[in-house]
């Protein structure tokens, strides 16, 4: 029987994965993290936001603020167990 080694105690890959899915798209992070709620609530403010944008610049901004802000808070959530706000 092959033994399992154990990974090193130094790398928790959760919080970075966590993170880059909310980059990817607002939410995804949440969802990974067994954030239902939350993901699913970023995730619809995220596609309201591109659907109502029209592709304007400050519509542009807005989304790439609110991503940024998720996957820190998806971030936090792997690492410490409870979001920013």
């Amino acid at each position: 029987m092959a033994e399992e080694t154990p990974a090193p105690s130094g790398t928790n890959w959760k919080p970075f994965v966590a993170a880059a899915l909310s980059v990817l798209f607002a939410g995804l992070g949440h969802l990974f993290v067994r954030q239902y709620l939350r993901g699913g609530a970023f995730l619809v403010l995220a596609f309201f936001l591109y659907r109502v944008s029209g592709y304007s610049p400050r519509a542009e901004m807005l989304n790439l603020i609110l991503f940024i802000f998720s996957a820190v808070d998806a971030f936090s959530f792997a690492k410490r167990g409870f979001g920013i706000f």
